[in-house]
């Protein structure tokens, strides 16, 4: 009987440890800030909209827009530098902008997602963009998510449920194999 529960508990153990060591390939890049913030009202124009996410980005596939009020693009080129993507805020007119983004991670796992933000000015002029060192070139039309005017949640950012689940019952059974161990090795003395 020990034997069993012995071998039991190795299996257990060696599917767990297979299970829990492969988790950082389920592991998705994720936005960590954005600036402006999602759902920020602004009284100035800001002169970038910057997103920094969790893993380093390639800057072929590399995708970020910002739509205006108008439904017009209010960005200019794409600058990737890292683990961030941001591009010039061309915008001049009070509203709602859309910021969508795409972005392809060093692994190669792609991330999309948008946000809103809102700008409480008159019209004025915008600030001058800033030099664009490595940029991968976005045309307004790119995302279609950049057209939308609803707002859209933040598909992106948030983890997977199911490691986090599966991780549990794993463990759920190594401490039940554990027990159940235990168990007969009392009744055996």
């Amino acid at each position: 009987m020990a034997r069993r529960g012995a071998a039991v508990l190795a299996v257990l153990v060696g599917l767990g440890a297979l299970l829990l060591g492969a988790t950082p390939a389920w592991a998705h890049n994720a936005l960590v800030t954005a600036s402006p913030k999602k759902d920020a009202t602004l009284t100035a124009a800001p002169g970038a909209v910057k997103l920094t996410f969790l893993a380093t980005l390639k800057s072929d596939g590399t995708k970020l827009t910002v739509t205006g009020p108008d439904g017009g693009a209010a960005a200019g080129p794409v600058t990737v530098s890292g683990k961030a993507v941001s591009v010039p805020f061309t915008g001049t007119a009070g509203g709602a902008y859309t910021v969508a983004y795409e972005v392809l991670s060093k692994d190669g796992h792609l991330v999309k997602g948008s946000y809103r933000f809102s700008l409480a000015m008159a019209e004025s002029a915008a600030p001058s963009p800033s030099p664009v060192t490595e940029s991968a070139q976005v045309s307004p039309s790119a995302s279609p998510a950049a057209a939308s005017t609803a707002p859209v949640a933040d598909t992106g950012s948030g983890d997977p449920w199911w490691p986090w689940v599966g991780g549990a019952a794993v463990a759920g059974l190594l401490v039940g194999g554990v027990i159940n161990l235990v168990k007969k090795r009392r009744e055996q003395a």
